[in-house]
């Protein structure tokens, strides 16, 4: 039987204090005019509205798109600025700058761009833009390892790229998705104005960003794509950390969408009329991570220790309501040779493995989180450690600041989420290959078996091949336990009933400039 006495108690001191909620305002009625009172005074039709605005539980980080690595800043990169590639809600890899492309041999790809594409400042997009922008980004530290296997990048004509990679990589297409193969104007970015006023070429302009309070959007009218222009004339995404003032906000219409509706709000946007729910499967995956370049998570028997420690059934109850499945590994099922690992919540089993590491007695550390959710999973876990003779305190960050000093490398452990494109290697090459130490790889893990089968997969072009080194990958990984896996969340999004063509991809929200009343 597992021993579940202290985890239980914190979910119902927990779901209790989050249960106390706003309650709906009591409706009024009037009496209904009469026919001859219709018939004399036809109301005026309600003005469209023109502007979008969408509820952010956390500011954006930069509006560089090559110098931020989340998906809320992302969010604003995909109105701001085009790709050669984008994906659609089926997770399908489809052009975007991208007019044609031909693969000569395994390591070449040429890709031909759209002309007549103008950048916000009206000047032209040429192939000279593009190798420009795809060159930065391999410069940028939080966006490196996107384009980490190009060789080179060449300038065939003045709307041709040819591209060499350094082996023959499987996942390239889905590289150049990414909000940090974003191609920027060359003369804009050398002009030092270090993206204060962002220039690009995406549906939608730069207004304005209040830091912590609103980033301001404006309709591109001179958008180059007819087939996919903005439909609103301003977006507007407001900074609403507290989940229940989101949720307040689009009851009373202050908000068209709450992006990442916090879970125990579901029943009240499902219940009032004037709102929808849309919700889907995502690949996020929430992990308790470890530094595993400080003792005591060097030791591998400690890692493995915490994977049985903590209590994901509790976790998921508290922290997101149960909207979502237990995670069973570093990646989604959904995703190319998931395996999932055999972990379960056992303190006792805990124990011993601490006992056998050299920790009979537990020892002290410190969660580091940030943001309302992952303060209530760190809680949790606080508890879970507790119960196996391990002391942790919670230290929270802002989430401007988070990524930042996760990077540097000085945390002993610490709660974050990471939300990924079909392919694994946009998951496991950021999170867990070494040379992305100091980058994308908050665990730190170093290990040499790892590294080879983050490579070896990635330059197998035979898919079943591929498929059966990401099932080793998987046990592999699990075994040397980097991090402990806990959920993945539902993408939860709640919206002004009149809204349309809302669409959610497993990333979450999807296709904001089509969103329209």
């Amino acid at each position: 039987m597992k021993k579940r006495g202290l985890s239980l108690l914190l979910i119902l001191v927990l779901v209790l204090s989050l249960g106390v909620g706003c309650s709906k305002p009591a409706e009024t009625t009037t009496a209904a005019p009469s026919q001859e009172d219709t018939t004399a005074a036809t109301e005026p039709a309600a003005p469209v509205k023109e502007e979008l605005v969408i509820a952010l539980s956390a500011d954006i980080t930069s509006l560089d798109p090559q110098g931020h690595n989340d998906t809320k800043s992302e969010r604003v990169s995909f109105l701001l600025f085009n790709r050669l590639f984008k994906l659609n809600t089926d997770f399908e890899v489809v052009p975007d700058l991208a007019e044609s492309w031909e693969q000569p041999s395994d390591t070449e790809w040429v890709i031909k761009i759209k002309e007549g594409v103008t950048f916000h400042d009206g000047t032209p997009m040429t192939s000279k833009d593009v190798k420009y922008s795809l060159e930065r980004s391999q410069t940028m530290p939080k966006v490196q390892h996107v384009l980490s296997e190009v060789e080179s990048i060449e300038i065939v004509d003045d709307y041709t790229v040819k591209i060499t990679t350094k082996i023959a990589f499987a996942p390239f297409l889905y590289t150049l998705v990414h909000a940090g193969a974003s191609i920027v104007p060359e003369a804009y970015v050398e002009s030092g104005d270090e993206f204060k006023n962002p220039v690009g070429s995406g549906p939608y302009t730069f207004v304005e960003w209040a830091s912590g309070d609103r980033v301001v959007l404006a309709k591109n009218e001179n958008y180059y794509d007819a087939d996919n222009m903005g439909q609103m004339a301003k977006i507007v995404f407001r900074v609403i950390p507290e989940g229940t003032s989101r949720t307040i906000a689009l009851e009373t219409g202050e908000v068209d969408i709450v992006d990442e509706l916090q879970t125990i709000d579901l029943g009240k946007v499902e219940d009032n009329a004037d709102l929808t729910l849309y919700q889907n499967p995502s690949t996020r995956v929430d992990f308790f991570g470890m530094n595993n370049e400080k003792a005591p998570y060097d030791n591998k028997l400690v890692r493995q220790a915490l994977n049985y420690a903590i209590d994901k059934e509790a976790i998921m109850i508290v922290a997101i309501e149960g909207a979502g499945t237990e995670a069973k590994s570093v990646l989604a099922p959904s995703m190319l040779g998931f395996k999932a690992s055999d972990y379960e919540y056992n303190p006792e089993k805990a124990k011993e493995l601490l006992a056998q590491a050299g920790y009979p007695d537990g020892f002290t550390t410190t969660i580091w989180a940030s943001g309302d959710e992952r303060k209530r999973i760190a809680e949790i876990i606080q508890g879970n450690l507790m119960e196996i003779g391990v002391t942790a305190e919670i230290e929270m960050f802002e989430w401007g600041t988070y990524i930042d000093v996760l990077m540097k490398g000085e945390e002993e452990t610490f709660v974050l989420g990471w939300t990924s494109n079909p392919d694994p290697d946009s998951t496991i090459t950021p999170l867990y290959y070494s040379e992305n130490i100091g980058g994308m790889n908050f665990s730190r893990i170093n290990n040499e078996k790892i590294d080879n089968y983050i490579v070896d997969a990635r330059k197998e072009l035979d898919l079943q091949k591929r498929i059966g080194l990401y099932n080793e990958f998987h046990q592999y990984i699990m075994e040397e336990a980097p991090i402990v896996p806990l959920f993945i969340k539902n993408n939860i999004v709640g919206a002004n009933a009149a809204l349309k063509d809302v669409e959610l991809s497993p990333q979450g929200l999807w296709n904001i400039e089509k969103i329209h009343y």
